[in-house]
């Protein structure tokens, strides 16, 4: 499958990677670059603290928030704020390169922002690299007849998983048991490999056709798709995506294959209190797996061959695409 885009070719790689610590810059040629400003630990109110530098004389800077930021349900985003006060004295060009889908819609005021999931772009280059490990989740045994990962302990993961392992015994569901009250884990803490722990469960996805992926966000406006949802992909499995409002929605504009057709994505903009549950119950029909696998294969390999050939470029090409915006005051 031939893609539009050839985007990385241009950039050179160090161990087998393109670094996004070189495409961003290289956008923004006048103005500094601060590759993480999200520091470890937690504020009271759970937004990051921020490590944010002193300006003199510059045209503009630009700060790469590393994970996705703390977005309030009122639409605030804690991190912005203290941005904009920061820099209120300042009358350079603040631009915040962010993981958050579509905050820009969320947010109005004068920092400009540019949606690129670099944790996404670091993700699928090692995924790729690695692919000879995993392949083997292609060759499906169908021998459960869905998967619900849930990993770290988050209030509706617990409720989904509550509610699933009353309702089947016959699929493989998990949760984390480390208390946490669903807090999120330390940044300094974050020292997980997730291609090795995939590889590590690639069994697992091959014995699934369908995958409940059970995202990091799910209560805030805007959020994260997550190497959860790429895995799915990856692994020629239906996915059932429950997070924040849109999710659904986010993962078709990344041009991926959602399956409106067979899987019952009308739950996707339904208040938080429903969603989770209609998403479930609405496709009893697709975890009950009553559909010819055989016959979705084909669209389930575009999605894998995308994910692996086309994904990337077209991340960088969003990015290139935004970042000429604000150069040019477009934004």
């Amino acid at each position: 499958m031939v893609y539009k885009y050839q985007m990385l070719d241009k950039y050179q790689k160090y161990n087998g990677i393109v670094q996004f610590n070189s495409i961003i810059p290289n956008a923004f040629p006048e103005y500094n670059f601060f590759p993480s400003i999200l520091q470890h630990g937690f504020k009271p109110d759970h937004s990051w603290i921020l490590a944010l530098p002193k300006v003199i004389d510059q045209k503009g800077i630009v700060l790469h928030a590393q994970d996705h930021l703390t977005v309030y349900e009122d639409g605030k985003v804690a991190e912005l704020i203290e941005i904009e006060e920061f820099y209120n004295d300042t009358n350079i060009d603040i631009v915040v390169v962010h993981w958050d889908h579509n905050l820009k819609h969320l947010y109005k005021g004068p920092i400009k922002l540019v949606e690129f999931p670099t944790h996404s772009f670091d993700f699928v280059q090692n995924f790729k690299n690695q692919y000879s490990e995993w392949k083997h989740v292609n060759n499906k045994t169908h021998t459960s007849k869905f998967m619900c990962l849930n990993g770290r302990l988050r209030r509706h993961r617990v409720d989904i998983y509550n509610y699933l392992k009353n309702l089947y015994t016959d699929a493989i569901v998990s949760i984390s048991s480390e208390p946490n009250d669903y807090g999120i884990p330390l940044y300094e803490d974050y020292s997980f490999d997730n291609v090795k722990n995939f590889i590590e469960l690639a069994h697992l996805y091959q014995m699934c056709s369908v995958n409940i992926v059970t995202e990091t966000l799910y209560y805030q406006p805007t959020g994260i798709l997550s190497e959860k949802l790429l895995q799915a992909f990856a692994s020629l499995q239906l996915p059932i995506i429950i997070a924040y409002k849109g999710a659904v929605a986010d993962a078709r504009r990344y041009g991926f294959d959602t399956f409106d057709d067979i899987i019952d994505t009308s739950y996707d903009n339904m208040p938080n209190e429903v969603r989770w549950k209609a998403a479930i119950d609405s496709n009893s029909h697709i975890l009950d797996n009553k559909f010819n696998y055989q016959e979705l294969l084909p669209r389930l390999k575009r999605n894998q061959e995308y994910l692996l050939n086309g994904y990337l470029d077209l991340l960088v090409s969003n990015f290139l695409s935004q970042s000429t915006e604000v150069l040019q005051g477009t934004n």
